[in-house]
């Protein structure tokens, strides 16, 4: 899928495309989101013979820029979009719907399986999912919490239930043990022991009754601390920020070559083809021998979007 920038007027909504319904509060949610950090997850759109464009996915997104729009005329002169094939445009809408509906915990266990065990490239999982290389990274970021375990793992938790945004893993990850009980005892807590609040929290979550923490207090919370709270000194962090910039505006820096580079059309053609066929292979594998079936489904899905 190539990523382009749209002027909004080239954008038009069906309602055959659209999700039912949505709670005004997600909306509202959704458009302070935008506000707050942009578009983090470009729309998708698929090119109608006028010159306009269909969206496939992003309608609510689109609804939510709109209302910016509308409040500020020089926000949003154009919006990121992944240009799908018109013909493909509902089963782009059906496999989208399959990942919007799995827990962040659940897509970050999901891309790791189909990269470490399977060795599909997290290039192809992004375009086949339809994310930026910045989201699917992420994924690893939540991955890595979920693997340190104990309340780093509780965190994971907490981001599932939409407590705390899923945004941004990595502001968590700096931390060392005693820095994240730091964080939360002066920021987040209000008097409460940890182990309390964090289950009264998800447990309250579960109930409908959700208390949201923005990306911004995240990382004011957890940025400033003394350096013995964190894991690295700041020189580091400072270079790991760098480059995880540069990565988000560079989908080319996301995945180290694992071969040379190649110089003629012919060669590379080939490599791509041998790429994608080994990637099939592991796909298959997934689609035979495991258990989960939302394994399953992915890997059939991914497997057929290759081909």
């Amino acid at each position: 899928m190539k990523l382009v920038n749209l002027d909004p007027a080239q954008l038009v909504v069906s309602h055959e495309l659209s999700r039912s319904g949505s709670a005004k509060q997600f909306e509202d949610r959704l458009r302070s989101s935008i506000e707050e950090i942009g578009l983090a997850e470009p729309i998708k759109v698929a090119p109608l013979p006028s010159g306009q464009y269909l969206v496939v996915d992003g309608t609510m997104r689109l609804r939510a820029i709109t209302a910016i729009r509308d409040a500020n005329p020089d926000a949003f002169k154009t919006i990121a979009a992944y240009v799908t094939d018109y013909e493909r445009r509902f089963e782009i809408r059906y496999q989208t719907d399959i990942y919007q509906d799995l827990l962040p915990s659940q897509l970050a266990a999901l891309v790791e399986h189909l990269h470490k065990t399977e060795r599909v490239r997290k290039t192809d999982i992004a375009r086949y999912i339809g994310v930026s290389p910045a989201t699917l990274r992420n994924y690893t970021g939540l991955w890595r919490l979920l693997q340190r375990g104990g309340l780093f793992a509780k965190i994971v938790e907490l981001m599932d239930v939409g407590v705390i945004p899923s945004s941004n893993p990595y502001a968590w990850l700096r931390l060392t043990s005693d820095g994240l009980r730091c964080v939360l005892k002066d920021s987040f807590c209000d008097g409460e022991s940890i182990d309390a609040w964090v289950q009264g929290r998800i447990s309250a979550a579960r109930q409908g009754n959700t208390l949201r923490f923005t990306t911004n207090f995240v990382e004011a919370a957890t940025g400033g601390l003394e350096p013995r709270f964190y894991r690295q000194d700041e020189d580091l962090r400072s270079v790991k920020r760098d480059l995880g910039l540069r990565r988000a505006g560079d989908p080319q820096l996301f995945d180290v070559p694992v071969t040379p580079a190649v110089k003629s059309k012919t060669e590379r053609n080939s490599r791509v083809k041998r790429d994608v066929k080994t990637a099939v292979r592991h796909l298959s594998n997934v689609t035979r021998e495991s258990r989960e079936p939302v394994l399953q489904t992915a890997a059939r899905s991914l497997r057929k979007y290759l081909q």
